[in-house]
């Protein structure tokens, strides 16, 4: 049942959309972890999440990705009961050399995926609760306007340099979270770049993604800020930031973010599997041949041609990766019926 509401959800998800090529969010983040029980361990007890499938990977999948005959690769794949979308896919490699991604990476730094984004009913009781955890942060949770929006937010830092953004909504009130107890499904992700018009360009024109909120400026006042920039240059660094989805909705969305006056490193060339941290974004689409035709006509590169690929709980599924802004590797895939 529950993986007939899975592939119910991605077909409803993809008939619904006109305009763009990539048809709806993301569906899952891959996360390349050191031990895969400890994360499984943290979304069930944490989150409130459970177990969709546990297995070893399929060596086609890890031959795609141009990884070594030696290596293998289990995966558990979670999700938040009650919902179709915004899993997280955990694999943890064998046989193979790693690196993090974004090592004891600052805000500011660019390469590959800042964060995840998942949301909390209570900010105070989900900070206690993970920084008895061992989590940590760049600041404690910031109470903000954000567009529209007042949310209180924490960008909570686990091991292999994983962040993930927990949002708490003040106000509005919050619509489309009937099961939200723990913390709900992924529902956005972040990466930090140095040009967002370029990146803008990437997603809207290349990809037909559509824009959710575009937000610039600096803090209006100095002292504590969630992305922890000195106190003192909160009103003196704008940031800019555009978020953007194929359909226009803050579901399976990505967040560009941009700082003016603030530089650090890059860490895009590690934005590679197998290396540890948020790996990638998986999107449905509804037909793989006329997308890797699209991509071909954009003068995109490939990071993985289609392959027909075992990708569970889904099933049988032809693949294909490119590699966006900063280095981020983006998967495809739709399944075969």
């Amino acid at each position: 049942m529950r993986l007939f509401a899975i592939l119910a959800g991605l077909l409803a998800a993809s008939s619904s959309l006109a305009g763009s090529p990539v048809a709806a969010g993301y569906q899952e983040a891959v996360f390349s972890v050191t031990n895969i029980e400890a994360w499984s361990d943290f979304f069930s007890t944490a989150g409130g999440w459970e177990v969709l499938h546990d297995g070893d990977a399929d060596d086609a999948v890890l031959a795609a990705w141009d990884l070594p005959l030696a290596a293998s690769a289990r995966e558990i794949v979670m999700g938040n009961p009650g919902t179709d979308r915004g899993f997280v896919r955990l694999i943890q490699f064998d046989g193979v050399p790693q690196r993090q991604i974004r090592s004891n990476a600052q805000s500011w730094d660019i390469g590959g995926f800042f964060d995840v984004n998942s949301r909390v009913l209570s900010m105070a009781e989900k900070f206690a609760d993970l920084q008895g955890r061992g989590w940590q942060s760049v600041s404690d949770p910031v109470e903000f306007s954000f567009g529209p929006f007042v949310v209180r937010e924490w960008l909570a830092r686990g091991p292999d340099g994983i962040v993930i953004a927990l949002i708490e909504r003040v106000q509005p009130p919050l619509e489309g979270y009937p099961q939200l107890r723990d913390m709900g499904r992924l529902f956005n992700a972040t990466q930090i770049v140095t040009d967002i018009e370029a990146a803008r360009d990437f997603y809207e024109d290349k990809l037909g993604f559509q824009t959710y909120l575009d937000h610039s400026g600096p803090s209006e006042k100095a002292g504590p800020n969630v992305l922890g920039l000195p106190y003192n240059l909160t009103t003196e660094i704008p940031r800019h930031v555009s978020i953007l989805s194929p359909d226009g909705s803050n579901e399976g969305s990505l967040e560009l973010l941009q700082f003016d006056g603030a530089l650090g490193a890059d860490y895009s060339a590690l934005a590679v599997p197998p290396n540890l941290g948020i790996l990638m974004l998986r999107f449905p689409v509804d037909d793989m041949t006329a997308f890797a035709k699209h991509i071909a006509r954009q003068k995109i590169e490939f990071a993985m041609r289609p392959a027909e690929l075992e990708l569970p709980p889904y099933g049988r599924a032809e693949v294909m990766a490119i590699r966006g802004p900063g280095g981020v590797w983006l998967e495809f895939f739709e399944v075969i019926e």
